[in-house]
């Protein structure tokens, strides 16, 4: 458990610090210029490594409906790997989901005395509709005589989303899975990084 939480804090600050240093000439967010290209695209990839392995990638679309509420639709697929079960356990999880974001501070520096962070405070909530195995995730008799089976999963959370270029950003989102399953698909927290152009 040690070992694990010294691992993902290592990944999380040396990714944090990449984010960090992308020049700050592309950092500037609060040029309203931008959202006359309403429509954008992404891509999500999560990965968490201890016990259980989950590396996870989404393709997204999404629609700017104000400079600062966006929503949109893609796809998730998720290899799972759990070493805990008395036989290891290995997986594939698929299926489509819905998201919204909000941006909630467009501009960190302009709330600080000093330069801190030049990007945004993005709040995130997400719907996945997941295709998963049975043999793992269903309770006894839950699904009698299917090998699959679809199970809504509720993700929240927030991020730091940061200009990458004239019409790209990248984010880092710390997520939280708010579904009552056992057992869940995620583990608390869920780290995600993302592309958005």
């Amino acid at each position: 458990m040690i070992k694990r939480l010294n691992r993902n804090c290592l990944l999380t600050v040396i990714l944090f610090l990449a984010f960090m240093s992308i020049n700050n000439a592309y950092g500037q967010f609060v040029d309203d210029d931008l959202y006359t290209k309403r429509h954008f695209y992404g891509f999500n990839i999560g990965v968490d490594l201890g016990l259980i392995n989950q590396f996870e990638g989404s393709p997204l679309i999404g629609y700017r409906i104000t400079p600062r509420i966006h929503a949109g639709v893609g796809g998730k697929y998720q290899y799972y790997y759990d070493k805990r079960v008395g036989n290891v356990f290995k997986g594939h999880i698929f299926g489509p989901l819905v998201f919204t974001d909000i941006i909630a501070i467009r501009s960190l520096d302009e709330l600080m005395p000093f330069r801190f962070i030049d990007g945004s405070v993005v709040l995130h909530a997400e719907m996945n509709y997941l295709n998963l195995p049975t043999e793992y995730f269903a309770m006894p008799d839950e699904h009698p005589g299917s090998k699959r089976f679809f199970r809504p999963t509720w993700l929240a959370g927030a991020g730091l989303q940061r200009k990458a270029g004239s019409e790209s950003f990248l984010q880092i989102m710390l997520m939280f899975d708010f579904s009552d399953h056992s057992p869940r698909v995620y583990s608390n927290p869920v780290l995600r990084f993302g592309f958005l152009f």
